[in-house]
């Protein structure tokens, strides 16, 4: 197990231009960073060649792809999900209040491309600290069931990455002071029918959403590296709840045969208090979903049970999916972190 692994992210000032300064640390539950090379070769007929010449093969840099799967805190998550959302919102107070971050998706995909810095140790010791450039997360999804911590595994798409195993040439990383993970003691799902909010018992939800970049863009231009990501194609979100088959999860199915648009609210309180005593937050809202399956399932071993997707649709008004984050501790991820150093002064 790699005990001082690590994985931080910062905003870029524009695509492809790699942060600098400090960055902010995520609980990686997993290394999937990779990068992606193509070879351009030449061919044709020539006398006494026995395969490939050496001198007629070059290598490209595609950039490549990750993820960062990682439990859902109720501090320091902001900047990751600036990095999910399309659009996002602060609202601060007075010294001591938290911030109201509020994201949503929107039309056009306004977050931020991001560097994105696995540290990677040696067996033999020392580290290596890679630096992904130009990553714009593609997908992203929000997974919760019972006995586990809520989820959320973002997918980047990245220009170029370069390492050094010099420790000064490290960037930074700064986690929050305190934080708890949501779970599943933590949460509750809500389902409203004509304006009627009804609490639903669930085991198991996720959320996920396809951004509908189009990655690839490259051009006859001197230049290998790959432009910022756009959206080209409808982006998608989806969804399913896992539940007994009881008198208050019935409706469901009636939703499902009936074809009614119902709205989605998923409700955490958090543990970690701000300043002046406010309690962390995070609510998802989705105001218009659609049951796309399926019937109940009896079994002889155990109760009958359903599993229900559902596919988002646009309510008619921004943010199909929005999501509400309540920071205790008061942080803006529109701005730059504050320095380690610095932040354990503010602690103190």
């Amino acid at each position: 197990m790699a005990l001082d692994a690590a994985i931080s992210i910062n905003s870029e000032t524009a695509y492809g231009v790699a942060a600098t300064g400090s960055t902010e640390g995520y609980e990686g539950q997993g290394d999937s960073w990779k990068a992606s090379r193509e070879f351009v070769e030449s061919l044709g007929f020539r006398a006494g060649m026995e395969t490939v010449r050496a001198d007629r093969r070059r290598i490209v840099d595609m950039g490549g792809e990750g993820e960062i799967e990682c439990s859902v805190l109720d501090s320091g998550a902001g900047s990751l999900l600036r990095a999910v959302f399309d659009s996002l919102t602060v609202a601060t107070g007075a010294a001591g209040a938290p911030s109201t971050l509020s994201y949503r998706t929107a039309t056009t995909a306004g977050s931020p491309s991001y560097t994105v810095q696995m540290i990677r140790p040696l067996s033999d010791g020392g580290r290596v600290a890679y630096r992904h450039v130009g990553a714009v997360v593609t997908e992203w999804e929000f997974e919760q069931e019972v006995e586990k911590a809520l989820t959320l595994k973002a997918s980047f798409d990245f220009q170029t990455v370069n390492h050094t195993g010099v420790e000064a040439e490290f960037l930074p990383i700064t986690y929050p002071a305190e934080s708890i993970a949501y779970d599943w003691t933590r949460g509750a799902v809500y389902l409203t029918r004509s304006g009627a909010e009804t609490l639903v018992p669930v085991g198991k939800w996720s959320l996920k959403g396809a951004r509908g970049l189009k990655t690839d863009r490259r051009a006859v231009r001197a230049n290998p590296l790959k432009r910022q990501p756009k959206r080209a194609e409808l982006p998608e979100y989806e969804g399913e709840i896992e539940a007994e088959f009881e008198s208050a999860t019935l409706p469901l199915y009636e939703d499902f045969v009936g074809g009614a648009i119902v709205g989605l609210r998923i409700s955490y309180t958090g543990v970690t208090k701000s300043g002046n005593g406010t309690t962390a937050k995070l609510d998802i809202v989705v105001p218009a979903i659609q049951f796309t399956g399926e019937s109940p399932e009896a079994s002889l071993d155990d109760l009958t049970s359903m599993t229900l997707p559902f596919r988002a649709l646009d309510p008619g008004r921004p943010g199909t999916v929005s999501l509400t984050y309540v920071e205790p501790s008061g942080v803006d991820p529109t701005k730059p972190p504050t320095p380690p150093g610095d932040a354990v002064k503010a602690k103190k």
